[in-house]
């Protein structure tokens, strides 16, 4: 397969972004050396978020306020002056809601998802780029195409059918890709891993037009004798200006001037613990989000779309205060004096749905060298990573084009999963 000539004014490739939020994974593609031709994006204040961004180019970016189901690809294509195959990167994150462990998990049966998928296929086929990245939450690599409900499962009810099973969306979308010749790579990546001050947990997929696969970029931060992590402290030195912040209603501002910085509702006093945990309190798990405040010498936790929830709260480790719009942007590595557009709960969500640009960096970097004709050898089989939440970090899988597709898994999966047995 051909090296992508690079594009001759800028020295940088192509690339279509769908689904583009605020912009966190372009602004990662573009810091690695990508020109973002187009953003396709259906939330309006996202919309002006990337608008705003856009006039930092010198070269225009084309950005539609549109869902992606009513955009025809092959008017875009010739729109941007594209021949098929000549785009090198179709980059984006869809929808997470049907996906997520925390939600019921519909997938391609939840109407978010339904013509989302088939949509996108639809951009694959009109422009076959030499390179697709997909980012989601890790329950992607999990989610079944028809969601069963936990009550009609197990002993006393039908044996799960293969689309019911564990893993066959994954499965479903990874052969569509094969039968339009792309060879594909999936797994979890860790935020923390690439620089981010923040332990994040993403499934990322690489398809590339070759026979040879585009693996996983390989962490550069965390232990085994790389650089350290960096903290919350790191994250937040740059920060002048705070920008909006969520307020907290007294009662919660009563409950977190009782905790350390670091702690949580293990170190409320036992008079009010079960007050403010409710039935939580009894709950199995760490449930380590309870009333947490934040620590200056770790990586922040997953920076979410609401900081003041009791269970997720992202809680100043010196101040009874959420993290303001712009410190959970430093933390998502989002350049400071990035300006959000719409209100403040608006600005909290786009950030925490975004795409860590450090790490987005690292995704761009790692495609411009497959595309440039570098190799990597094989991965090895992901290990436990229990700095965060005890999952595998790495390459999950890879398959490739053939008679018949070959698929090669390099983690153990569970009866119940589609794999099972493969």
């Amino acid at each position: 397969m051909p090296k992508v000539p690079l594009e001759p004014k800028s020295g940088r490739l192509p690339v279509i972004s769908l689904f583009s939020g605020a912009g966190g994974l372009d602004l990662g593609l573009e810091r690695s050396g990508w020109e973002i031709l187009a953003q396709v994006e259906m939330d309006a204040d996202a919309v002006e978020t990337l608008k705003r961004q856009a006039k930092n180019r010198v070269v225009p970016t084309l950005v539609l306020d549109e869902r992606i189901e009513d955009v025809p690809p092959a008017d875009l294509r010739r729109q941007l002056s594209l021949r098929r195959g000549e785009l090198a990167l179709l980059a984006g994150g869809p929808p997470c809601q049907p996906f997520t462990t925390s939600g019921l998990r519909k997938a391609l049966t939840d109407p978010r998802a339904s013509s989302l998928f088939p949509a996108y296929l639809s951009f694959v086929e009109e422009f076959l780029p030499r390179a697709l990245a997909i980012e989601n939450v890790d329950g992607l690599l999990s989610a079944a195409l028809s969601h069963r409900p936990l009550v009609s499962r197990g002993r006393g009810h039908a044996p799960m059918r293969p689309d019911e099973r564990k893993g066959s969306f994954l499965k479903w979308f990874v052969e569509h890709l094969i039968d339009l010749g792309y060879t594909v790579t999936w797994g979890v990546v860790e935020a923390a891993d690439y620089g981010v001050p923040q332990m994040r947990q993403r499934a990322l997929l690489l398809a590339v037009r070759d026979s040879d696969p585009c693996f996983l970029p390989p962490p550069t931060f965390g232990p085994f004798g790389k650089r350290p992590y960096r903290t919350l402290r790191d994250a937040l030195k740059g920060v002048r200006t705070l920008g909006p912040i969520q307020p907290l209603s007294a009662r919660k501002r009563a409950v977190y001037a009782e905790v350390p910085p670091g702690g949580n509702w293990r170190d409320l006093p036992d008079s009010l613990r079960q007050a403010t945990m409710g039935a939580a309190y009894w709950a199995d798990g760490g449930r380590s989000g309870w009333w947490r405040r934040l620590d200056w010498d770790m990586p922040a936790p997953t920076i979410l779309g609401m900081p003041d929830h009791s269970s997720t709260a992202l809680i100043h480790p010196d101040e009874v205060r959420c993290l303001s719009v712009n410190e959970c942007a430093a933390v998502q590595t989002f350049p400071l004096r990035t300006e959000f557009g719409g209100s403040a709960r608006s600005q909290y969500q786009q950030i925490g749905n975004a795409v860590p640009p450090l790490m987005a960096e690292a995704v761009g970097r790692q495609l411009r060298k497959f595309l440039g004709g570098t190799r990597q050898s094989f991965p090895k089989s992901p290990e436990w990573r229990k700095a965060s939440a005890n999952r595998r970090v790495g390459t999950h899988g890879i398959a490739w084009p053939g008679k018949r597709p070959n698929f090669e898994l390099l983690v153990k999966v569970r009866p119940d999963h589609i794999w099972a047995g493969m």
